[in-house]
């Protein structure tokens, strides 16, 4: 009996041993697979992004620079409701990075917003009674409300339009700003951003446009610049997650028309029927030109959006943001060539302070408008070391 209990075990143990080898061996080989398709994408990211930048002398040599805005237009945190600063309205941890991040945020929509209204009441001859600010992709208001209820030196009447399909984000941004602002100096409205008529419909007749975007994912950020030029507005875009693009929107059909499940954030995020990737001509061609022969010019604007999204691992921290950097460059200078070739906007690309592409990948600051070339020029920057 005992003999034939041993036997059982030295049995069973060997077994196990074989079984724990072939498991080893087998993830072995699958994390083996796993690398070289990764070293692989990767070597094919490097390639196109060489090729992009060799066809380019000036995407090559371009820096982004960093927007400086001076003491006397600083926002004083200390000073303004408490509802107005996202670190104490929006209830974010004081001293916390992100909240830091969310304060440099507003200050450089306000500066530019303010320079932008400035440049446009003196070349107006008819001046517009007020300006409608739509902040396209709103969420819990973190920008719409401080832009609400900041000063402008320019002293024109200002409202803004805050829009988002979330209701409950809305619903939150309401309850932050009732016992602050008016329903003149903000508005709340719930709508795609695809749907643009229906939005530029809440503009009264007698006011001009803006449009920001802090941070609307994907597609969200193209919506809101087809809105822009839509009705010819300037615009100031904070874009984030350009993988989230890369969705078309899935359509379902009922009896009475096509609608789109908006509950579902890939959705929100994903491309409407009128937006096409690359946005622009300039893009297209490099991609058509670039000499990675083996792929499709679709699949190199899609490596290209993941990368600039979470850049390709296993690399060290710096190697990813690095690469990440240089392909988010490209695709943000593919939306701003988008509006400037096909619809004559004057545009820029800056930097957000404190948002170090090699630590936080989400601080560009996309700017265009008509005939505001000399207002671009002249936005003050960071020397650049």
């Amino acid at each position: 009996m005992l003999h034939s209990l041993v036997f059982f075990f030295v049995v069973a143990t060997y077994q196990q041993q074989r079984s724990s080898l072939h498991e080893t061996s087998n993830g072995a080989e699958e994390q083996s697979r796993w690398q070289r398709r990764t070293e692989k994408r990767r070597q094919r990211t490097e390639e196109l992004l060489n090729s992009i930048e060799l066809q380019s002398e000036k995407l090559n040599n371009l820096k982004i620079p960093t927007l400086s805005i001076p003491q006397s237009s600083a926002i004083d945190w200390d000073e303004i409701d408490p509802e107005l600063d996202p670190i104490r309205g929006g209830k974010l941890r004081q001293g916390s990075q992100r909240g830091l991040r969310k304060r440099a945020q507003v200050e450089a929509f306000h500066f530019v917003v303010s320079a932008i209204l400035n440049a446009q009441l003196q070349c107006t001859k008819n001046s517009p009674s007020g300006v409608t600010i739509i902040d396209a992709g709103c969420g819990a208001g973190n920008l719409g409300v401080s832009l609400a209820g900041l000063s402008y030196s320019s002293g024109i009447n200002i409202k803004v339009l805050a829009v988002d399909v979330n209701e409950h984000a809305l619903a939150r941004l309401s309850n932050r700003a009732d016992a602050i602002l008016s329903p003149e100096k903000l508005e709340t409205f719930c709508a795609d951003l695809a749907n643009y008529d229906l939005i530029l419909s809440k503009i009264p007749t007698n006011h001009s446009v803006i449009v920001v975007s802090l941070h609307a994912c994907g597609a969200a950020s193209d919506m809101a610049m087809n809105l822009a030029i839509r009705c010819n507005a300037p615009f100031i875009l904070c874009p984030c997650c350009t993988a989230k693009s890369l969705t078309k929107r899935s359509p379902s059909n009922t009896e009475k028309r096509t609608t789109f499940d908006l509950s579902a954030s890939f959705q929100r995020s994903g491309a409407s029927a009128d937006i096409e990737y690359p946005r622009s001509k300039w893009l297209m061609g490099k991609l058509h030109d670039t000499g990675v022969v083996d792929m499709a010019t679709e699949d190199k604007y899609t490596l290209l959006a993941k990368v600039a999204d979470i850049g390709i691992g296993p690399q060290t921290l710096s190697q990813q943001r690095q690469q990440q950097a240089r392909a988010k460059k490209i695709v943000e200078l593919d939306r701003l060539l988008a509006a400037s070739e096909g619809h004559g906007y004057d545009v820029r690309l800056m930097r957000i302070r404190d948002h170090d592409p090699l630590v936080y990948s989400k601080g560009d600051l996309l700017i265009g408008g008509k005939d505001i070339a000399e207002t671009l020029i002249n936005l003050p920057e960071e020397e650049i070391q």
